[in-house]
């Protein structure tokens, strides 16, 4: 077990900042300038810092690595003024069933982390796991939602839209929650 405070702050820290690139889509025309590809490189990171105290994060090397390396290929073809999405449907299935797995685990490795160093009564790893449900939950309805509806004739935009809203409050809340855990490690003055 890693107990330096220093790599702990700094590996939740990653983790954090990483979902921000993930969940912060600002363009400049079809160019992102937050791409998702650095928050792959911050969770890499992350899971480096926080590998000697959560074991199990190292076996998502491998996902980070392929969720990265995708994004920086989408990030690089963004340049073109096209994008990745829908070019390769069975490849793209495969990539949000892996983006899933990825970011449940990490949530739930976090959550591990979480129940270790909390304050008492804080209830960090219990909201973490939570959220990590329902984003999950989210995003595999937002991701049928389009298909469903063309099998059943007609668009429901308005299904899309309170998913996306829906999934956007939970990342911020999700968000905050990492943060709060970041402060459970932060390095004395």
């Amino acid at each position: 077990m890693t107990s330096h405070p220093e790599a702990l702050y700094r590996g939740v820290s990653h983790a954090a900042w990483g979902y921000l690139f993930l969940y912060l889509d600002v363009n400049l025309g079809t160019v992102s300038i937050l791409p998702a590809f650095v928050g792959y490189l911050l969770f890499w990171s992350a899971i480096g810092a926080l590998e000697g105290e959560v074991r199990d994060l190292s076996l998502l090397r491998p996902l980070c690595a392929l969720l990265g390396a995708w994004a920086g290929a989408g990030w690089l073809y963004s340049w073109t003024g096209s994008s990745l999405d829908g070019r390769f449907y069975p490849l793209d299935v495969i990539l949000q069933a892996a983006s899933l797995y990825f970011h449940f685990q990490l949530f739930t490795d976090l959550a591990l982390l979480a129940a270790r160093y909390q304050p008492e009564g804080a209830d960090l790893d219990r909201h973490l796991l939570r959220l990590r449900t329902l984003q999950v939950l989210l995003l595999t309805g937002l991701a049928l939602a389009g298909p469903l509806s063309d099998l059943c004739g007609g668009p429901a935009p308005w299904l899309s839209a309170a998913l996306s809203l829906a999934g956007l409050l939970v990342s911020l809340a999700l968000m905050n929650r990492l943060f709060a855990l970041r402060r459970c490690f932060h390095p004395a003055p």
